[in-house]
Formats: C-alpha cells, structure tokens, sequence
C-alpha cells in the first residue's frame, strides 16, 4: 500500500464514529447527509479511483475495496455510495478521454451515479445521440453531478443494437423521491428522468468494450486500473461494504458479550457463543482473504499486461455472491447471538443486520447467477451472460 493509500484509509478510519453516529439520520433522510459528503471530501475519499490527470487518487482495486469495507464499519449505506462512486470513476476512465475531460475538467470534485439496468430510447442525432427515459436504482442520485446511463444504441454489428454507457450531466436529470425501503435506506437508489439529453459519440461507451479490458478498447497505454473488465472486477466495490458490516458487528458483539451476564452467569463462558463468534470470525476472515485475492490478482494481471481468463473472470463473479454470502451468515449467526438487545431500534445490531440483508439482494451479488456462471465455466460450458 502506497503512502497515499494508507492515509486514505487512516482518514477512513478516522471518520468511523461519526458515520455511526450519523447513520440514523442517513436512514432517515433516505440519503446520506450533506454533512457525510462534506466528509468524504475533506478527506478525498470521493476521489479513490480518480484518474491521477484530475488530482485523483488512482487507488489499485484492491486497496479501494479495503478503504470501502472501512467506510462501511461505520456505516453501511456510506460505504456502499462511496464505493458505487468509486465504481464509476473507473468506468469513465474506461470511456474515451473526452469524457473524462466533460465531467472533471472543470470540477475534479464531481460525483458521479448510475442507472445501470439498462432502459430508456435513444434518437439517433448529429453528433450522437439525444436521451429520454427513466433509470432505477441510481445510489446516490442526490449528490451526484452526473450519470451513467445504460441503454441500447444501434453500435454492434451491422447497427443492431447493443448495450451501451452514456454519460449524462445532472442538468438534465430529475431525481424521483420512491426510496423508502428496509435497509441500506441512505443509499438514496432512486429513480432518475431523463428528458433529451444530448450524449455526443464520445460519451457512449459499448458494454461489450467495458467488459473486454483494453485488450478490447484498444487503449494499453492507459494506467492498469483503466484497463480492468468491468463486470469480473469493479463491482468488488458493491462487494466491500458486506466486510464492513459484518467486522464491525463482530466487534460490537464480541465487546458487549465480554461484560454481559445471564442470571449471574457470564455469558463469555457459554461454550456456545465461542463457537459462534468463532465461526462468525473465521467466515469474515475468509471472505476479506478472497477479495483480496481476486482484487489484486486482477490488478496484477493488468500490470502484466494480460487478460483475465475466462476461469478467472467467472471466478471472480462467483465471489461477488459468495463473499456476501459469507457475510450474511455471519451477521445471520451474530445478531441471533447479541439476542432481545438486538431488535431494539435504538442498537444498531438491528441496522447492521438490516443493511446485510438488503445488499445480499442486489442481482450483482445473487448466488444463483453467479454461482450457475462459474459452475457452467468450470464445467466446460458458455457462460451464458455477458457479466463475465
């Protein structure tokens, strides 16, 4: 870890007690605070994966999901923003420059959202093409200054339309109020309008380039994180937050069950909770060890210069799902250990099991896709997705 990625994470670290104490409020705004995004700036951590042309911090992927997962210890809906941002940072690093230059050329500090399930209809016009409809799903829409829109454009072969990426400024935006869920509630995954957005050919980049690496783009001399597939490597970012969780609410219930006693006995003697703590421990040890493996891996075959293999690729998508997956076992096991203290709204063991539950179903992180992906790789099969 470089120096500047250590401080990184030390400011990360520093912003822990008052993300927590903030993650009420978050919940309740249906956003986060103006007041956390403040934060995030004044530490740079809304510049983790930046292209370093713009000031930004250009973090290897695997030291960026580690800063994320610290975020996330303090609040797990923070975390999840902050690296959906993070995300996108590389996404655009994967466009062709000159999009890069519309969104931070003129302010460094923008923030970029998403609506990635792809939708909406585009019009072919001079110089690209002009944008309309609604995206779901958009985290962290609120403070976001621009978009990435998924939708169909007529760009694969013989014009027949394929998935793409098209940027579009938050001037022609609309930020539809419909967050009101169970969990990750600060998340602030909206719907957002789009109404005529001129996107120029230069802010359009293809799904299947984006998944390709620069093996595909065609662009080796840009930086090793640029050059990453999206779909097998970047949503680690998604992944992280479900580290933080589950290390911070093995922390909480490790400490309280230290001092706590049942009708005079300690409970730090019951054989039964060392077994779950142990367990619990052992699952989120095992978790963090495979994104770390996975994460830097693919920073050192970018480095390399080589491409992920297909083995790789559907390995890595099974982890996204597995290591939530381990997670949520964890939290599953620590909340049922914490017991009655646990649901009251004023713990936030109730939060963090909450939150758990609510990121475990995005469809990046189901196991029944990723897991079928890798099983039909590993079995001599197509894939069968493009998310690999």
């Amino acid at each position: 870890m470089t120096d500047i990625q250590h401080e990184l994470r030390a400011r990360a670290q520093a912003l822990i007690p008052q993300l927590a104490a903030r993650a009420p409020e978050t919940e309740k705004l249906c956003r986060l605070p103006d007041a956390t995004v403040a934060d995030l700036k004044a530490a740079g951590l809304h510049r983790i994966c930046q292209p370093a042309r713009f000031g930004g911090h250009e973090t290897p992927l695997d030291e960026a999901c580690d800063i994320i997962a610290t975020l996330a210890r303090g609040c797990a809906s923070t975390g999840w923003v902050a690296g959906v941002y993070t995300d996108h940072q590389i996404l655009v690093g994967m466009f062709d420059p000159r999009a890069a230059d519309d969104v931070w050329g003129d302010n460094p500090d923008h923030l970029v959202s998403a609506g990635l399930n792809p939708s909406g209809k585009a019009e072919p016009v001079n110089g690209g093409y002009k944008l309309s409809g609604v995206w779901t799903w958009s985290s962290g829409s609120d403070h976001a200054d621009w978009f990435v829109m998924a939708t169909l454009l007529p760009s694969g072969a013989d014009g027949a339309p394929e998935m793409n990426f098209c940027l579009v400024p938050r001037a022609n935006a609309e930020i539809e109020d419909n967050w009101h869920v169970m969990g990750m509630a600060g998340t602030g995954s909206k719907n957002v309008h789009v109404t005529d957005a001129f996107v120029p050919f230069h802010r359009t980049l293809p799904g299947r380039l984006a998944a390709g690496g620069e093996g595909v783009r065609g662009r080796a001399d840009v930086p090793a994180l640029f050059r990453l597939p999206h779909p097998p490597c970047v949503p680690f970012m998604l992944v992280s937050p479900s580290l933080g969780i589950a290390e911070s609410l093995l922390d909480l219930v490790t400490d309280e069950m230290k001092t706590r006693s049942s009708r005079g006995a300690p409970v730090a003697e019951f054989q039964s909770l060392q077994l779950h703590i142990a367990e619990a421990a052992a699952e989120i040890d095992a978790a963090r060890l495979l994104v770390m493996r996975d994460t830097g891996g693919a920073m050192a075959a970018m480095r390399e210069g080589r491409d992920l293999t297909m083995e790789e690729r559907a390995r890595n998508r099974r982890d996204h799902a597995y290591v939530v997956r381990l997670c949520r076992r964890a939290v599953d096991r620590l909340f049922g250990a914490i017991g009655g203290q646990g649901i009251f709204l004023s713990h936030e063991a109730q939060r963090k099991f909450r939150d758990m539950h609510a990121m475990s179903g995005h469809f990046a992180l189901n196991w029944d896709i990723s897991g079928t992906t890798y099983g039909r790789v590993a079995l001599g099969l197509d894939a069968a997705t493009p998310l690999v």
